[in-house]
């Protein structure tokens, strides 16, 4: 049973969130922020909105469960405001979450926790890029039948920052309510490289557990998978690399050591949402790696195979 956390809002910790989504990402960092005092609200879908209010937003973890009470946004209010704005969206359903958000922007920021890269190109054009800052989420989670949140590793961090010079008071606030959380959080001196070092890795990610529809560590027990999980992830870094983007040692120890666990449970969202038999964010990720290395003539053929294996369908 999830141990009911009640919250009382930590009257330290003004800044005001509204999260977009609130399954395995939103729902996550939204409980933590939550359980942690801070003020947050939730726009999400209908269905997702009656769950909430009738069930609340459970955490499943080994580092402990529980329960909170989340605030949903009601869109037939007058718009409030908010200083910060975080998108957990799919890719595929952007112009319709920027719709949804539009009203409440105003003087707010956005973080974008959004897998890949090429949504920053519409999110610039819509809101300026320098309301759109950088962000990236390190844990692995998954929105269970019963509507609560797995936490599947027991890792988790949350690195941002502007891609601008402006609104750095922003970020640093956020950051010292970040601090009061269970996770981890960074203010990223280099969000740009962080956001393609978190594409090589999600990139390689998905390619493997796609292209063998197994988890990474099935993969890494196998007489081969090792490797083809190595070469999936040289690709993806020298396709990045080509964009001008070295990820450097430390960051590629870090995603080898990952990649390469045999004891590893984790499978990309993509290859869940695919044997589910849902929309698939693999054009944003994995097609758009191929677009950028065949503009740089880079062997992608791996990429591509896991690419045509989502097109091919069950």
């Amino acid at each position: 049973m999830n141990k009911v956390i009640e919250i009382i809002k930590n009257k330290d910790l003004s800044m005001k969130i509204l999260i977009l989504g609130a399954g395995g990402i939103g729902g996550f960092f939204g409980a933590h922020l939550i359980k942690a005092g801070v003020d947050v609200c939730f726009l999400v879908r209908e269905k997702r909105k009656n769950f909430l209010n009738k069930c609340g937003l459970n955490i499943i973890s080994s580092k402990g469960n529980f329960s909170v009470k989340p605030f949903i946004l009601n869109k037939n209010l007058p718009p409030q405001h908010f200083d910060l704005i975080i998108l957990t969206n799919k890719s595929y359903d952007l112009i319709e979450s920027i719709k949804d958000i539009k009203p409440y922007v105003k003087q707010a920021v956005i973080i974008p926790l959004l897998n890949g890269i090429q949504h920053f190109d519409i999110l610039d054009n819509e809101f300026g890029k320098e309301k759109v800052f950088g962000g990236v989420a390190y844990v692995s989670t998954k929105l269970r039948d019963d509507g609560s949140i797995q936490h599947i590793t027991s890792k988790a961090s949350l690195k941002f920052a502007p891609r601008s010079k402006q609104n750095i008071n922003i970020a640093k606030s956020f950051n010292e309510v970040c601090e009061k959380t269970d996770f981890e959080c960074y203010l990223s001196e280099n969000i740009e490289l962080d956001l393609w070092r978190k594409y090589v890795l999600i990139g390689t990610t998905a390619a493997s557990t796609i292209l063998f529809q197994k988890s990474l560590g099935e993969i890494n027990r196998t007489n081969n998978g090792k490797s083809i999980i190595m070469d999936i992830h040289k690709q993806c870094k020298n396709i990045v690399f080509s964009s001008g983007y070295d990820i450097g040692v430390e960051a590629e120890n870090y995603n080898l050591n990952l990649i390469t666990d045999r004891n590893s449970l984790i499978k990309a969202s993509m290859l869940r949402d695919f044997e589910a038999g849902k929309k698939t964010e693999c054009e944003h990720i994995l097609g758009y790696l191929i677009k950028l290395a065949e503009k740089k003539n880079i062997d992608c053929n791996l990429i591509k195979a896991a690419h045509a294996r989502i097109q091919v369908g069950l």
